[in-house]
């Protein structure tokens, strides 16, 4: 069994995994006062150290936490179990690889751990960084999470800026952005159901349909995506038709 030891400014922490995580988590853990050795693209280029941090891909974190010389090993995936590390904790938040250390200030972390002493030291590193430490029961449900709220969203808003692009505006990026801003924003603070808006909660199925022909190639987008706010919009338009769109298809 790894050894009790308290997070302190002195506890040597290595970086494995020298991409866009890796190097920012390095930046902040530095910033914040640790001994930090790397990012390192190889486990095995890493000295001995308190805590080995894996900043790889899920598919290599077993391979990398074999090769690790230090006393306890941590994953960043939010989807990997604990059968190769003793913690993890997975920074909720999308990186670029150019951020500041302040970049974790204010994000929620999902940590997990082996024993409650692992557990505990995945929440004092988190806070350490300036996140928000909160646990999970289900790490597949809460990684899919993740997608929808990140990855998705901007397939959703590539698809708009195209649309937008072929109705000829201008800068579409520019002109989308405060609308999306003040949709998380009300999504934020009131939920989907009260923070929806547009002809499909207003039942209006003529605008709909007008839209769905204009969408082209997003079209099986376009439809999943109708489907999908019509269950939402359901109580604020009971009459609404989750079908209605299928007679255009004919």
């Amino acid at each position: 069994m790894n050894p009790t030891f308290s997070l302190t400014p002195e506890t040597s922490i290595a970086i494995v995994g020298a991409g866009r995580l890796g190097g920012v988590l390095a930046r902040a853990l530095r910033a914040s006062g640790f001994d930090v050795r790397g990012p390192s693209r190889r486990a095995d280029e890493i000295p001995e150290t308190d805590i080995a941090i894996l900043a790889v891909p899920d598919a290599a974190i077993a391979d990398a936490a074999k090769s690790t010389k230090s006393t306890r090993t941590v994953h960043l995936s939010g989807a990997t179990s604990l059968d190769a590390v003793d913690f993890s904790i997975h920074p909720l938040q999308t990186f670029t690889g150019t951020e500041s250390p302040e970049v974790f200030h204010g994000i929620g972390a999902a940590i997990d751990g082996r024993t409650d002493d692992d557990k505990s030291l995945a929440r004092d590193l988190a806070r350490a960084l300036g996140m928000t430490p909160f646990t999970v029961t289900d790490r597949a449900a809460y990684h899919a999470a993740a997608s929808f709220a990140s990855n998705f969203v901007l397939t959703v808003l590539d698809a708009a800026e195209q649309l937008a692009t072929a109705a000829g505006v201008e800068n579409p990026r520019e002109v989308l952005a405060p609308l999306v801003r003040q949709s998380v924003d009300n999504w934020q603070h009131e939920g989907a159901a009260d923070a929806l808006t547009g002809p499909i909660v207003r039942g209006d199925e003529l605008t709909v349909a007008t839209q769905r022909a204009a969408t082209g190639a997003h079209r099986d987008l376009f439809d999943a995506l109708a489907t999908a706010t019509r269950r939402i919009a359901g109580p604020r338009n009971p009459e609404a038709d989750l079908h209605s769109l299928e007679k255009d298809r004919a």
